[in-house]
């Protein structure tokens, strides 16, 4: 499950972003857009770290016209900085079926665009979606919950609305401190690193990750620390993360 990136050139800087959830009624990754901007204009390599898209609560005509404008939205990036390497890592809110295989089509046409991937280590750095822990470390749980949400259909009209109640309420900002509190998440992201092959993550001294919506700083738990950039969601604060790597990992 955990790819090294190999990819040259080396990375020094990186910028991991995360649950803009782009297409739904709470998303207000447009005013995050110079933020965006400036942390992929610093960086070697760009991680979108899952759910970028929100296929569930979609607010776009139809199916086909929210892959399309998914696609646009990344080609967009991908033209615009020229240099940089860009991965995309899935998660639970687009790791949808149509999605993944027009993704995947379209990622073959362009040598600095990786996907289909679910974690990756930069040096000594795991990067995830971070909907692992829905897994409790175990991967058939954790394929299971994925496999759930590649076949959910887009949410009706009724259910939408009652969902933009909950986020004009804050009631969503609610729910994600009392199911994501700091620590808890970390370690359940310790089980899940430690059930991993050892060579995959001996030495890995950060992990960045986004799903749970609770932005953390540098949080430390057993050696090492956890960034988590929040979500651009209304009421939800939000960052990307930029790393910059030590001279001594850089080979």
């Amino acid at each position: 499950m955990i790819e090294f990136w190999s990819n040259q050139p080396s990375v020094n800087r990186l910028a991991f972003i995360s649950d803009l959830h782009l297409f739904s009624n709470r998303c207000n990754a447009d005013e995050h857009h110079d933020l965006i901007d400036q942390a992929i204009a610093d960086a070697d390599l760009c991680v979108w770290g899952g759910d970028l898209f929100d296929f569930r609560w979609s607010r776009l005509q139809n199916e086909t016209e929210s892959v399309r404008t998914a696609l646009e939205w990344l080609e967009n990036w991908y033209i615009h900085y020229p240099t940089t390497q860009f991965v995309f890592l899935d998660g639970n809110h687009d790791a949808h079926r149509v999605f993944s295989e027009a993704l995947a089509e379209w990622a073959q046409k362009r040598d600095r665009f990786t996907c289909g991937l679910d974690c990756i280590r930069v040096h000594d750095t795991l990067l995830l979606h971070g909907d692992v822990i829905e897994g409790k470390g175990d991967l058939d749980r954790f394929s299971d919950y994925r496999i759930r949400w590649q076949n959910k259909p887009t949410a009706s009209q009724v259910a939408s609305n009652i969902y933009d109640v909950a986020i004009a309420t804050r009631m969503h900002r609610a729910a994600a401190i009392a199911a994501h509190r700091r620590r808890a998440t970390c370690i359940r992201l310790m089980h899940w690193m430690h059930a991993q092959p050892d060579e995959r993550t001996a030495g890995v001294r950060r992990i960045v990750f986004g799903h749970t919506h609770r932005r953390i700083r540098g949080y430390r738990l057993q050696g090492v620390e956890f960034h988590n950039g929040g979500a651009a969601i209304r009421h939800v604060p939000f960052s990307p993360i930029e790393l910059e790597f030590e001279d001594d990992l850089l080979v």
